[in-house]
């Protein structure tokens, strides 16, 4: 098993890893890289780690996934929320196909996608449940906003 991770390693600065399963057995040359131990990213990604484990991040992102996560759940008109942590998607139906944009320009939310009928959420681990709040507060609003003036596909 090889895992590579980057971008949130060192929240903006530009660094990566990877992790090599003991049974792999990485001998010394086997792995090659231009910048590979530079000081400042190492300094970075430690600053990083030492951030999460201080500020509980990784039990704040369980906690408040599960929260968005039943929250979503209790909007009937989204479907199939799915996720980890605070990494979670929902379908939303054709006829609400603009609450990703109205979150963005109303709110201020940004989301992504994954299809033009799926919501990605993948916010910062320091979210707060007044965040959360908000943005549930913001989905209801405006599926209620996008369903007064639009109809369901038969």
């Amino acid at each position: 098993d090889i895992y590579t991770m980057a971008k949130g390693m060192g929240n903006g600065f530009p660094v990566a890893g990877i992790i090599i399963a003991p049974h792999i057995k990485a001998v010394p040359l086997m792995l090659g890289t231009t910048f590979g131990g530079n000081h400042l990213a190492c300094s970075a990604a430690l600053a990083v780690l030492e951030v999460i484990e201080s500020e509980n991040l990784i039990a704040n992102a369980s906690t408040l996934g599960e929260y968005i996560a039943e929250g979503l759940k209790q909007i009937p008109e989204l479907q199939n929320v799915r996720g980890r942590g605070l990494m979670i998607g929902f379908d939303v139906p054709e006829h609400l196909k603009d609450l990703r944009r109205n979150l963005l320009f109303k709110h201020h939310i940004f989301t992504g996608e994954a299809k033009p009928n799926v919501i990605r959420l993948l916010p910062s681990l320091a979210l707060t449940k007044a965040d959360a709040d908000k943005f549930l507060a913001a989905v209801k609003q405006e599926i209620k906003s996008l369903a007064s003036t639009s109809q369901p596909v038969a």
